[in-house]
């Protein structure tokens, strides 16, 4: 049998024809081929606040955790206090730091605290004795026992009426008692700083520390502030709730040579707070009871600002 041989085109060429055909490229080396191109990115643009605008936007950032930082310490402080009714006032001063420091503006209350003070009559032994009345009242408030017409009678300074001829002597109000307070028509008044000086010789005899302080020419801010503190206020007055009015009637010589004209409705009687547009009064002859702010006021003023406060 036969072998059949197909021969291809390649085969029947000669040797080394191939090779001459098709030349091969010469490669060089690679560290000597051309670099590959990567197509061109679009470039980005970043914007940049000026630099003042970022100084703002940080500050207010700052601002913004400064605000959260107390809201959670005053949350916190709320929470103690509703556990612990003994924290409430140490979470009202707190809260009130707090809304300052951060600039928010808290609206103070606009009363002042009420003070349950029991008034101390004054009648029926001293028809004129307001001041030492309502200087029982208060030392009776600040826990010291003490009695009306004992004050009245042995530690504020009283002196009596003298004449001579026509002539009726007597002391100057702001040195002593003018008359004799059991009287109802012996008797008038004097003010705070003899009252004042008469508590504090009383105070002295039973040991206590505390001491009257005369607040004559105190305006009702100040009274405002002492009923804060939880000191009720003895102030002049007026009987009847009335502008003040003199008695030319009954005039005496003071040690000075002065001639002088008493009122004829001065009264004594403890502010015990400030409720609303009314003040709160223990009055020694009418017991509890309120005016308006306005006319305590305008009345206080008019009496010369006097007062007196026990702490």
């Amino acid at each position: 049998m036969s072998t059949r041989v197909i021969r291809t085109a390649a085969a029947l060429r000669p040797a080394g024809e191939w090779e001459q055909a098709i030349p091969l490229p010469a490669w060089g080396p690679v560290e000597s081929a051309a670099p590959l191109r990567r197509p061109p990115q679009p470039q980005r643009r970043v914007y940049r606040a000026p630099a003042p605008r970022r100084r703002k936007r940080r500050f207010a950032g700052g601002l913004l955790r400064l605000a959260v930082l107390f809201l959670c310490v005053w949350a916190l402080l709320r929470v103690l206090g509703a556990a612990k009714g003994a924290l409430a006032d140490g979470v009202d001063r707190a809260e009130a730091l707090f809304s300052i420091a951060a600039g928010w503006g808290v609206d103070a209350p606009e009363t002042s605290g009420v003070l349950e003070v029991a008034p101390v009559l004054q009648n029926p032994a001293l028809p004129n004795g307001c001041e030492a009345a309502s200087l029982a009242t208060l030392l009776r408030y600040a826990g010291v026992e003490a009695d009306a017409v004992e004050l009245a009678m042995e530690w504020i300074p009283r002196q009596e009426f003298s004449y001579y001829g026509p002539d009726r002597f007597g002391p100057d109000p702001d040195e002593a008692y003018a008359g004799d307070p059991t009287s109802a028509s012996g008797g008038w008044y004097c003010f705070a700083a003899p009252v004042a000086e008469g508590a504090n010789r009383y105070l002295e005899s039973t040991g206590s520390s505390l001491r009257a302080e005369d607040l004559t020419g105190a305006g009702f801010s100040e009274l405002e502030k002492r009923l804060a503190k939880g000191q009720p206020v003895a102030v002049w007055f007026t009987q009847d709730y009335a502008e003040p009015r003199l008695n030319e009637s009954f005039t005496w010589t003071l040690p000075s040579g002065e001639q002088y004209t008493p009122y004829a409705n001065l009264h004594c009687l403890v502010l015990a707070g400030v409720e609303g547009g009314d003040c709160l009064l223990a009055d020694p002859l009418a017991g509890s009871t309120r005016v308006d702010k306005d006319t305590f006021e305008r009345i206080y003023t008019a009496m010369g600002s006097r007062a007196l406060a026990v702490g």
